[in-house]
């Protein structure tokens, strides 16, 4: 799909971005793509006009920027945009999609977690979570990972509208991305992708809506940012693989509990949506239930 059939998909949904907005953008100290720009111009107008939620995956190689073109993006999308809005654990992430306000941009960061299966697990069931609970919430998310391949199939098959998968022709080379979603055309090339290319990792087929590159400019302070990922490659390697299973299950059985009580969600639908058994939901809930009583009659016990 050629570069003028994005810019006319967007104009044709009538979106007026906000002169002080536009103003905004251009003092940033970098240029994203106008081909990119477009369709982020789209995602705000969605987001603030049309209260919905957009989702970018953005995967690659270490090395080739994925994390340094989510940060534009981020600063592209949100004047608020800082490293508060950046997690690098499954539990930070969904925490924090409990506090945002609408209209926010939340980053995973998974660069730290890349050949690992328990995490890969634990990112995976942190995306069941967090898919349920962005549909009201007006965000923009973005996955920063290894492969899309490597995400649970929900979100490449339903629920990504985006990905930049960055590349370069060599190891010293980056600053390229090929962009896939669903155009005017009708053909979802993110789906068709993840179908086609997750038995060999390619990203050969379908051929992708365009091509682009981007600055290496961070946006963000790069030692900081290196310091907080540091911080929770640690507390990762610190756990093993019990206490890791542990603490999953028991952030999964909060949000669950957040999601029931928050987002007129049934027992059975919360099933289906972790893939897990009626009879495990009923439990996991009425432990949060029972944890929220002892909680409560301790507080009227200490007043």
């Amino acid at each position: 799909m050629g570069e003028e059939i994005v810019e006319e998909e967007v104009e044709s949904m009538d979106i007026r971005i906000p002169q002080e907005e536009r103003v905004r953008v251009l003092k940033l100290p970098f240029k994203l793509p106008k081909k990119l720009t477009t369709l982020l111009d789209g995602f705000k107008w969605a987001i603030h006009k049309k209260k919905q939620s957009a989702v970018i995956i953005t995967d690659g190689r270490s090395g080739m920027g994925k994390t340094t073109i989510s940060f534009q993006i981020g600063a592209y999308m949100s004047p608020d945009f800082s490293l508060n809005n950046v997690h690098f654990t499954p539990e930070s992430f969904t925490d924090a999609l409990t506090k945002t306000k609408k209209g926010d941009v939340v980053i995973f960061d998974e660069a730290m977690l890349l050949s690992s299966r328990t995490a890969l697990s634990a990112i995976n069931k942190m995306i069941v979570v967090a898919m349920s609970m962005i549909r009201s919430k007006n965000l923009l998310i973005i996955f920063n990972v290894n492969s899309i391949f490597d995400l649970d199939r929900n979100l490449a098959l339903s629920r990504a509208d985006l990905l930049l998968h960055c590349y370069g022709d060599s190891l010293t080379d980056k600053g390229k991305f090929l962009a896939f979603f669903k155009g005017s055309d009708g053909i979802d090339r993110i789906k068709v992708l993840y179908i086609y290319g997750k038995k060999y990792y390619s990203y050969g087929k379908p051929k992708s809506n365009f091509n682009s590159t981007f600055s290496s400019n961070f946006v963000l302070d790069e030692e900081e940012y290196e310091r907080r990922k540091q911080i929770g490659v640690n507390a990762f390697l610190k756990g093993n693989a019990k206490s890791v299973s542990t603490k999953d299950k028991e952030s999964r059985d909060k949000y669950m509990m957040f999601i029931y009580e928050n987002m007129a969600v049934t027992q059975e639908k919360l099933a289906e949506i972790g893939g897990l058994s009626n009879k495990t939901v009923w439990s996991a809930l009425n432990k949060q239930k029972e944890a929220k009583k002892e909680g409560e009659t301790a507080e009227d016990d200490g007043k």
